[in-house]
């Protein structure tokens, strides 16, 4: 089993290469005239590096999140990646940013707009002095997507249920977590509401078929990672093992899917695919034991057990990519990877609190 400790240094020297490279670059704003035609760091000052903004904001926040361990206290690279951070995330640069975010409201949603609310609440509860201070900076940032999704959502008929960035579960998830640690109550309760709304009747999901050939995210397993962060315990006892029912360790969106061209921007989506369908697995694996445990359900216990078998699996190809020399995939995979590598540190201290 991979061990997190492992991955500090090389995700750092990742991240740090990332953020501070500005090409190639991938801009997908809409220009209205030839005005808007610039340089992408005359538009974004702080996120016009990585490959594209949503990507820049993640590595922003995979740095920051490197900071917190105790490997990157004596690192030689730690000075570095703080006095980068605090240039790019200065207060100029996030009220540039959380202005061009509202100018163009339908820019970067859901997904660039949940990495800045992530990047912001990392920040803002670090242990590290000078982190936590530049939260005081991306506050503005998360303030702005708060109030853009308050004003999106209710004006969405249905969700979107595909495995790339639009994909509205993963964005809605995020969101929430930080909208709740950032006591935004207003934005929680226009977000669960509208998760309840689009997810809270399905049931019996379709894994043999979801899966495409650039998708990074299990449509199935992003809408039950969200429902199980807003769902009472009385609910998610009988929506999880439903909505869940059809998963097994055989399903093929338990299955790593190979690339076959690395070089291929799109096609390198799916290393990332085995590595959120992962952090998903390791995320509901132990709701379904809970709730196996109470309802004395043996073939739940089973299933849920079974899924984790396939961890290792699915990280696998994903971790190397990560730290590849190829840069459609490098750009953006250690965040995910180390989201992952998270939370498996997590469930282990667990486990081990258990056995003590």
């Amino acid at each position: 089993m991979p061990q997190i400790d492992d991955y500090v240094h090389p995700f750092a020297e990742v991240a740090l290469t990332n953020i501070t490279r500005e090409y190639p670059f991938a801009s997908h704003h809409l220009a209205r005239s030839l005005t808007d035609i610039v340089p992408a760091a005359e538009k974004n000052p702080a996120f016009a590096n990585s490959y594209d903004w949503h990507s820049s904001v993640h590595m922003h926040y995979l740095l920051a999140s490197l900071l917190e361990t105790e490997t990157a206290q004596g690192a030689s690279w730690r000075e570095r990646a703080i006095e980068v951070l605090s240039s790019h995330l200065s207060e100029e640069n996030m009220h540039a940013e959380a202005a061009f975010l509202r100018e163009n409201p339908s820019w970067e949603r859901p997904y660039g707009w949940a990495w800045a609310v992530e990047l912001d609440r990392v920040l803002s509860a670090s242990k590290v002095s000078e982190l936590r201070a530049l939260g005081a900076n991306t506050q503005v940032l998360a303030d702005t997507v708060f109030d853009l999704v308050s004003a999106w959502l209710p004006k969405v008929a249905e969700p979107v249920r595909h495995g790339v960035h639009s994909n509205t579960a993963f964005g809605l998830r995020r969101s929430l977590i930080g909208a709740r640690a950032a006591a935004r109550h207003d934005a929680v309760d226009v977000i669960e509401g509208a998760a309840r709304r689009f997810f809270a009747e399905d049931a019996v999901w379709n894994f043999e078929q979801e899966r495409s050939g650039h998708d990074f995210l299990s449509p199935g397993l992003c809408e039950a990672d969200l429902m199980a962060e807003i769902l009472t315990e009385h609910e998610s006892a009988v929506w999880l093992p439903s909505f869940l029912s059809e998963l097994s360790p055989e399903s093929p969106a338990l299955t790593p899917v190979k690339v076959l061209d690395p070089t291929d921007g799109q096609q390198s989506h799916l290393y990332g695919l085995g590595l959120s369908v992962a952090s998903s697995v390791m995320w509901l694996a132990p709701k379904l034991e809970a709730i196996a445990e109470k309802t004395g359900d043996d073939e739940l216990v089973a299933q849920a057990k079974g899924m984790l078998t396939r961890v290792d699996s699915l990280m696998a190809t994903g971790l190397e990519a990560a730290v590849s020399d190829e840069y459609v995939s490098s750009h953006w995979l250690a965040t995910f990877a180390w989201d992952l590598l998270s939370l498996q540190e997590s469930h282990r201290s667990t486990r081990t609190q258990i056995l003590e």
